[in-house]
């Protein structure tokens, strides 16, 4: 808070200064305050911003020099690109791959291979931060922080539980719509991008989950069930977009196994679906 204030007070005393004057904030010399020409630079810890200023240019014809008003803000040389590529919203559909349910029973591994009717994914990025590469903005770094939904809906209206380190099949009702698995992860997306030209970009990189929770249910009536299946609490992947200004479609492609290794299931996650602006 002291560095803070003294700072403030820093930038009122030399901000309409003409000859550079620098301050060093601490001994080391890692902080400092410069001013020079009306145009005022801290630096922080690493972390360098910029106010004000005055640009000067000269006329290829007439040969005079004009002054242009300049305002900048960085932060460690980091200005926002001029798309988001994560968008608020995600919505697609999730499926199993590369599986492997031979260490099971018949009826187990049939209720293992979920539907892909309804099964619905749906991303909420929070918070999102962008970071070009470049000066001309074609290249960039995005990371995202939110939250992502997993429907998984189960074949022949049963209900697979997970009860003393086995599985167990439970057949429900004719009258049951259907059965499904709700999983709910943090979900952190890791994204390069290259902004091709008019809006068009292409991202790819890694998104790291950590599992929040997990419901089995049922409907109609709509029913909670207790008991959870032995998911991996962590999942790291891949993902890849292509879109146009602010819509895109993705696809995303876990390298984990959904479950966890004592259960001698392999399954991987993967989805595909559209980033939509509101």
């Amino acid at each position: 808070m002291r560095r803070l204030i003294s700072t403030m007070v820093l930038v009122a005393l030399f901000y309409g200064a003409s000859a550079q004057q620098v301050i060093s904030l601490d001994s080391k010399g890692q902080s400092s305050v410069t001013a020079k020409d009306g145009q005022l630079a801290i630096n922080i810890a690493g972390m360098s911003f910029s106010f004000g200023g005055e640009k000067k240019s000269s006329s290829p014809t007439s040969g005079k020099t004009t002054k242009k008003s300049v305002a900048q803000f960085a932060y460690a040389g980091i200005t926002a690109p001029k798309y988001n590529h994560l968008s608020l919203f995600e919505i697609g559909t999730n499926f199993l791959v590369q599986t492997d349910f031979s260490a099971m029973d018949k009826p187990v591994a049939t209720a293992l291979d979920f539907s892909s009717r309804k099964a619905v994914q749906c991303t909420i990025n929070l918070m999102t931060m962008n970071v070009p590469l470049n000066p001309k903005r074609t290249l960039g770094f995005t990371l995202g922080f939110g939250f992502e939904m997993n429907n998984y809906t189960f074949n022949d209206k049963v209900l697979l539980k997970y009860e003393q380190g086995s599985f167990v099949v439970e057949p429900l009702q004719q009258s049951i719509k259907k059965s499904k698995l709700a999983v709910t992860y943090i979900h952190i997306p890791m994204l390069f991008d290259w902004n091709i030209r008019r809006g068009f970009f292409i991202s790819a990189g890694a998104t790291f989950d950590i599992l929040m929770g997990s419901q089995l249910s049922y409907k109609k009536p709509k029913t909670k069930i207790e008991g959870k299946l032995p998911l991996n609490p962590v999942q790291v992947g891949v993902t890849s977009r292509i879109g146009w200004r602010r819509v895109y479609a993705f696809v995303n492609y876990s390298l984990l196994n959904m479950y966890k290794n004592k259960t001698d299931i392999i399954a991987r996650r993967m989805s595909a679906g559209v980033g939509l602006y509101f």
